[in-house]
């Protein structure tokens, strides 16, 4: 029997530094927070699993995804994961999408889940996708808050599928490719976390990953979606210690 690999053993070691195994695609980086930054971007997943279950929301997030790409194939935003890269969509391209989401039977599994966020936070980028904004529930908000609760715990299996769906997607826009000899090529594995060492391998790689991506120069630090989330949700309700 191999031995067990550590859950770091896809780091590459410089002296004393552990560096994760897809951070030389992101250059020099900055320390990002999980609930900050990353959180509020990747909510709207988030919503898309507690609807409808880890492998239905893939399916919906992955064919929303492409549905974009093909109407904005020459756009410098291929990943879609973050909210904040929807922003860059004309209201055209919104106009095409329902189109096509309607036409593919999708458009109902889409705003359904996405309606308790836009009709709280109407300046949200995916709001374009709603004919008619919203209107925001108690019900809504009650919602919106279990699910925001439940991210917190990064390393638990709910986020971390979240996460999952996440990288899934800039494999599958080929933004992302990593070496055969990487937990990561193994990444449908992910699927068994935390029961199996591989996974909790690939989960420590996935996490790794994010926090380069958005500690990076390819992530925009001046998008506003993160702080207008967290200022929002204090204007609609104080914070509860």
């Amino acid at each position: 029997m191999k031995p067990a690999k550590n859950i770091l053993s896809d780091h590459k070691r410089k002296g004393k530094i552990l560096t994760p195994p897809f951070s030389h695609l992101f250059g020099p980086l900055r320390e990002v927070s999980w609930i900050k930054t990353i959180l509020p971007e990747f909510l709207w997943i988030a919503l898309m699993h507690d609807t409808h279950g880890d492998h239905r929301a893939v399916e919906i997030v992955t064919a929303f995804s492409r549905l974009v790409r093909a109407i904005r194939p020459d756009a410098p935003k291929k990943w879609l994961a973050p909210i904040s890269q929807f922003a860059s969509l004309s209201e055209a391209d919104y106009s095409q999408l329902r189109h096509e989401l309607e036409r593919q039977k999708l458009i109902r599994p889409i705003l359904a889940p996405l309606a308790p966020l836009v009709g709280w936070y109407p300046e949200c980028p995916l709001a374009p996708l709603f004919l008619k904004p919203p209107r925001g529930s108690r019900k809504d908000l009650y919602l919106l808050k279990e699910v925001i609760s439940s991210l917190y715990a990064r390393s638990q299996r709910g986020p971390m599928m979240v996460q999952a769906t996440a990288t899934w997607l800039a494999f599958d826009a080929d933004l992302l490719k990593v070496s055969a000899d990487l937990s990561l090529a193994q990444f449908p594995e992910i699927e068994h976390y935390p029961d199996t060492d591989l996974s909790k391998q690939i989960g420590a790689s996935i996490r790794a990953g994010l926090n380069g991506f958005f500690g990076s120069e390819m992530h925009h630090t001046d998008n506003k979606w993160p702080d207008y989330f967290w200022n929002r949700g204090l204007a609609i309700e104080p914070c509860e210690i």
